[in-house]
Protein backbone atom coordinates (compact mmCIF):
# COMPACT_ATOMS: atom_id res chain seq x y z
CA UNK A 1 0.00 0.00 0.00
CA UNK A 2 1.24 3.57 -0.95
CA UNK A 3 0.03 6.37 1.01
CA UNK A 4 -0.90 9.83 -0.95
CA UNK A 5 -3.11 12.70 0.06
CA UNK A 6 -6.58 13.72 -1.45
CA UNK A 7 -7.16 16.60 -2.88
CA UNK A 8 -9.13 17.69 0.02
CA UNK A 9 -6.11 16.61 2.74
CA UNK A 10 -7.03 13.39 3.48
CA UNK A 11 -4.63 11.21 3.89
CA UNK A 12 -5.40 7.53 1.94
CA UNK A 13 -3.77 4.41 0.92
CA UNK A 14 -3.19 2.78 -2.41
CA UNK A 15 -2.44 -0.57 -3.76
CA UNK A 16 -0.12 -2.06 -6.39
CA UNK A 17 -1.65 -3.07 -9.48
CA UNK A 18 0.59 -6.40 -8.88
CA UNK A 19 -1.58 -6.97 -6.11
CA UNK A 20 -5.08 -6.44 -7.78
CA UNK A 21 -4.05 -8.44 -10.71
CA UNK A 22 -3.28 -11.08 -8.37
CA UNK A 23 -6.89 -10.23 -6.59
CA UNK A 24 -8.62 -10.53 -10.19
CA UNK A 25 -7.17 -13.62 -11.41
CA UNK A 26 -7.15 -15.71 -8.21
CA UNK A 27 -10.24 -15.51 -5.79
CA UNK A 28 -11.62 -12.02 -6.72
CA UNK A 29 -13.60 -11.40 -3.34
CA UNK A 30 -10.86 -9.39 -1.94
CA UNK A 31 -11.31 -5.36 -1.47
CA UNK A 32 -9.19 -2.65 -0.18
CA UNK A 33 -9.48 0.02 2.27
CA UNK A 34 -8.69 3.40 1.08
CA UNK A 35 -9.11 5.12 4.47
CA UNK A 36 -6.58 2.86 6.53
CA UNK A 37 -5.03 0.22 3.74
CA UNK A 38 -6.22 -3.02 5.39
CA UNK A 39 -7.83 -5.50 3.18
CA UNK A 40 -10.84 -6.98 3.70
CA UNK A 41 -12.83 -10.23 2.25
CA UNK A 42 -15.83 -11.13 0.89
CA UNK A 43 -16.18 -8.10 -1.36
CA UNK A 44 -17.55 -7.99 -4.93
CA UNK A 45 -15.72 -7.28 -7.30
CA UNK A 46 -17.39 -3.63 -8.20
CA UNK A 47 -18.32 -2.90 -4.88
CA UNK A 48 -18.59 0.74 -3.89
CA UNK A 49 -18.18 2.72 -0.23
CA UNK A 50 -18.13 -0.57 1.44
CA UNK A 51 -17.68 -0.12 5.64
CA UNK A 52 -14.17 -1.33 6.42
CA UNK A 53 -14.32 -3.94 9.24
CA UNK A 54 -10.87 -2.31 10.76
CA UNK A 55 -11.29 1.58 10.57
CA UNK A 56 -15.37 1.60 10.20
CA UNK A 57 -15.10 4.01 6.88
CA UNK A 58 -16.97 4.15 4.18
CA UNK A 59 -13.93 3.45 1.99
CA UNK A 60 -13.59 -0.28 0.96
CA UNK A 61 -13.32 -0.75 -2.79
CA UNK A 62 -13.53 -4.27 -4.55
CA UNK A 63 -9.83 -4.87 -6.85
CA UNK A 64 -11.53 -4.57 -10.31
CA UNK A 65 -13.30 -1.22 -9.35
CA UNK A 66 -9.86 0.25 -8.11
CA UNK A 67 -8.51 -0.29 -11.33
CA UNK A 68 -11.34 0.99 -13.15
CA UNK A 69 -10.69 4.40 -11.10
CA UNK A 70 -7.30 4.18 -11.38
CA UNK A 71 -6.47 4.44 -7.54
CA UNK A 72 -3.20 2.05 -7.81
CA UNK A 73 0.13 2.32 -7.95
Amino acid sequence: MKAYVTKSGAKQYKPSLASLNRIISGDNSTGYCLACGKSAGGVEPDARKYECECCGAAKVYGAEELVLMGLYH
